[in-house]
């Protein structure tokens, strides 16, 4: 076994270093990513697609009432009249009606269950956060200071090693000449 380290290329090291600094962050963006759509997505569930519904829902409740007023007023102004046109509007606004009251039990649906099909989902990712936000900085410092402590020993130098037994004088052999 060798006393000496044979270090060949510092900058190899600094060049994976460099790599796993981006990778950490590259990975650290995109886990933050995925958990902000995650977010992003719930809001839109619960806050946007509510309020748009719930508006619709009002506005065609609205529509319908109003067709049917009208239908009513053609009915007894014009009562042998045919009124085919204020019949199909009636029937064209409790369909629209019926699809916003189906669109509001559907997010009522998703509003209930979002969280229980996402979060184990989510919960999967802990690992990789855990990964890329404590093991690989430590290791990456743990690098950097190994690189340190390597290119102060190319700078120091190799420590000579005498490796032959000391030479013995006349003198030290108790001059017994």
């Amino acid at each position: 076994m060798s006393d000496q380290a044979n270090v060949s290329s510092i900058d190899a090291l600094e060049a994976f270093r460099a790599d796993l600094i981006r990778y950490v962050e590259r990975a650290r963006v995109a886990l933050e990513d995925s958990e902000g759509e995650v977010r992003r997505t719930r809001s839109w569930v619960e806050v946007d697609r509510a309020g748009h519904w719930t508006m619709q829902l009002k506005q065609r409740v609205k529509k319908l009432e109003q067709a049917e007023a009208e239908l009513y007023n053609v009915a007894i102004t014009r009562p042998r009249e045919n009124h085919a046109v204020q019949k199909m509007q009636v029937v064209r606004a409790k369909q629209d009606l019926d699809e916003a009251e189906m669109k509001i039990r559907k997010l009522k649906h998703w509003r209930q269950t979002f969280d229980n099909r996402v979060t184990p989902l989510v919960r999967q990712l802990d690992p990789m956060f855990f990964l890329v936000c404590q093991h690989l900085p430590k290791g990456i410092h743990m690098l950097t200071e190994s690189i340190k402590n390597l290119q102060a020993y190319a700078e120091r130098g190799p420590i000579a090693l005498n490796t032959q037994p000391p030479v013995e004088t006349e003198s030290e052999q108790g001059g017994a000449s």
